[in-house]
């Protein structure tokens, strides 16, 4: 698992506290946490310290409670006077977002982290990682397992020698898809599927409708909430999804964010590429 942090002596420091296990003093765990990433937020109340979250960004709206928490910016930007004045013990998230205001969240005593999963089994380790980090390392290690053998129940559960083309649609126009690096691109082969973008090389490649048409994807997933647009495209009726009615519409964020949710993803999709129920 990647584990970085946007300053080098800070990333030393954190790398030290996050192998350790610990992070405050001896007896001492965060209290006030302000989470700046959506899969962060979730993570830390599938943890159990939900409580203890007291900021997030507008970009955090699951679980519903999330959304009762004081919004201190979104995926792009944050408002400091908003987030100074929660009085936070640590400020969890992306890197790149919380990089300009590291020297002065450490002026002032606040732990700044974050973990980058970016594979299933990292997703997993994270739960570990971060819950050492606020002091829940008992659920982490619980939640973990529990990923784990869920993981390995999906997974057995997929047909042997039945892969199907797939096509995940994240927008298009242009026709942006998910490649290698990306959970999504994992997913599929985690439910038996084969990628239309897996030799991209890219998490994100932009393909052309040429390219998809060509690929001939027998399932398509459409992430964008745009079903009615996507069946009415005159050049893709030809396609074997659309052929045989196995073009679907689903939620997102079981797809791209590192939480325990990104396995509510594989068995939805081991049910579309499949038709199993489970």
């Amino acid at each position: 698992m990647h584990v970085k942090l946007s300053h080098a002596v800070l990333a030393l420091l954190v790398l030290m506290m996050l192998s350790s296990g610990t992070v405050f003093a001896e007896g001492k765990v965060p209290q006030r946490i302000v989470s700046v990433t959506p899969n962060i937020t979730e993570n830390l109340f599938a943890l159990g310290v939900g409580d203890r979250v007291v900021g997030v960004t507008s970009w955090c709206t699951y679980p519903p409670e999330a959304t009762e928490r004081t919004v201190i910016g979104d995926a792009f930007s944050l408002n400091m006077e908003v987030l100074l004045s929660l009085q936070p013990d640590i400020v969890i998230g992306d890197s790149n977002l919380v990089a300009g205001h590291i020297e002065q969240l450490q002026s002032l005593g606040i732990e700044v982290a974050s973990t980058d999963p970016t594979t299933v089994e990292e997703v997993i380790e994270s739960m570990v990682t971060l819950g050492d980090l606020v002091g829940a390392g008992e659920a982490g290690r619980a939640l973990a397992a529990q990923m784990r053998a869920r993981l390995a129940e999906l997974t057995a559960k997929v047909p042997a020698g039945s892969s199907k083309r797939v096509f995940v649609e994240i927008w298009y126009e242009p026709v942006m898809t998910a490649g290698p690096g990306s959970f999504l691109d994992e997913l599929i082969n985690l439910a038996g599927g084969e990628n239309i973008a897996a030799d991209t090389g890219q998490a994100w490649p932009q393909l052309s409708e040429e390219q998809v048409l060509a690929r001939d994807p027998e399932v398509v997933i459409l992430t964008n909430f745009n079903m009615e647009e996507a069946l009415q495209r005159p050049a893709w009726q030809g396609l074997t999804a659309y052929q045989t009615g196995a073009v679907y519409e689903v939620n997102p964020d079981l797809y791209v964010r590192g939480t325990p949710r990104l396995l509510d993803g594989l068995a939805e999709l081991i049910h579309l590429i499949h038709g199993l129920e489970l």
